[in-house]
């Protein structure tokens, strides 16, 4: 028998799986029962394979065995169905949200504040799917997008300096002045931004963005340039720092639903000054369907007052 001028690499899928079909029947007739096909098309699967690999497979006759080319192909045929078929049911399975995993870089005043009720509202309503959540300061967010240890990031606004990245901006919250309740300013109703001038500021997370825009804003409309102290990374070190009377902090409202007793979070007006939260993913890359799943949770509960709604 020689071979046809169809390269072996062509043999098909179908062709495959006839063949895997007859080494575990021992049967074109059940082979093909077993794949919904006639018997004829099945003998022609078989035929076009032998024809493509340049020898018999199968010794026909009133008992169908296999050659040892046959069995060497059947064998392989069997395995590499297996690893397929439990690829599509996996693929399917993540489509449906019935398997998957998400990891999720979280800024630091994000994480504590707003994500606990976001992720409760996501392992119910998908329980099969696993969500990773990893505390990062701003740096650390871009940098685990880009390398893909994460599938998206969910903090402040990251500017426009990373062109493979896409940002969405999910929300934005007012920010307060946080300081201890014997502050002369703990019992005011409001505060503008000339009050902060001279303020010792304990900076919280100094590599974000956001930062430049609002010292832009107070050196704008009300003249007055922060006077930062302490730079930190932990929320819950600016606020041992303010228990302490080492300063005052400048930080999103959301986040004071975790500040001890002592502190006093103040609105401040005048300017009015914005902490804009987004979410952070791979400009050119698909999301996963857990990411996608999670992705659209946040659009629609990450934000103060619906979180926990």
């Amino acid at each position: 028998m020689k071979p046809s001028a169809a390269p072996a690499d062509e043999v098909s899928l179908q062709q495959f799986r006839a063949l895997a079909a007859i080494a575990q029947t021992g049967s074109f007739t059940l082979a093909a029962d077993a794949l919904q096909l006639t018997q004829p098309a099945v003998s022609h699967l078989i035929k076009r394979m032998e024809q493509q690999l340049g020898q018999p497979l199968v010794v026909r006759g009133r008992r169908i065995r296999l050659t040892d080319a046959g069995q060497m192909m059947a064998d392989t045929a069997q395995r590499a169905l297996r690893m397929i078929d439990e690829s599509v049911h996996a693929c399917r399975s993540q489509a449906q949200l019935q398997e998957g995993r998400v990891v999720v870089a979280v800024g630091h005043l994000t994480a504590g504040a707003l994500l606990p009720a976001l992720l409760a509202r996501f392992s119910k309503a998908h329980p099969q799917l696993v969500a990773t959540l990893h505390d990062s300061n701003a740096a650390q967010m871009v940098a685990q997008v880009l390398s893909r240890e994460a599938d998206l990031a969910l903090g402040s606004d990251i500017g426009q300096t990373h062109s493979e990245l896409a940002t969405e901006r999910l929300f934005s919250e007012r920010m307060a002045l946080f300081l201890r309740h014997d502050h002369p300013l703990a019992q005011r109703a409001s505060v503008q931004g000339r009050d902060l001038d001279g303020l010792p500021l304990v900076h919280v997370n100094p590599d974000a963005v956001v930062w430049r825009a609002i010292s832009r804003e107070l050196s704008a409309v009300a003249n007055v340039y922060p006077q930062v102290v302490h730079h930190v990374s932990m929320l819950t070190t600016a606020f041992g720092m303010i228990q302490a009377g080492a300063g005052v902090a400048l930080l999103p409202r959301y986040v004071a639903r975790l500040m001890p007793p002592d502190l006093r979070a103040v609105p401040i007006v005048r300017p009015v000054l914005e902490f804009p939260v987004v979410a952070i993913r791979l400009a050119k890359q698909p999301l996963s369907p857990a990411a996608m799943a999670f992705l659209a949770m946040a659009r629609q509960h990450l934000r103060p007052g619906q979180a926990s709604a």
